[in-house]
């Protein structure tokens, strides 16, 4: 039982790590999505704030900012 649990754990890890980084986030905060009560924190505040990935390919001033 132990076993199983620290195996789905490691790949909860790998995945959240790479998750992570390709949205623009530490990758570190994978380890904090291990702790049963955290990841939800975490899982909010990765789905309610804006990704640094997207405010990096917007334009300056935002889209009206376009020279339309």
């Amino acid at each position: 039982m132990v076993r199983w649990f620290a195996i789905l754990s490691l790949l909860q890890l790998v995945a959240f790590w790479k998750i992570l980084g390709r949205m623009g986030f530490p990758p570190w905060l994978a380890i904090i999505a291990s702790v049963p009560i955290v990841n939800l924190v975490l899982l909010y505040y990765v789905a309610l704030n804006p990704w640094p990935s997207e405010r990096r390919a917007s334009p300056p001033g935002g889209p009206r900012d376009a020279g339309f």
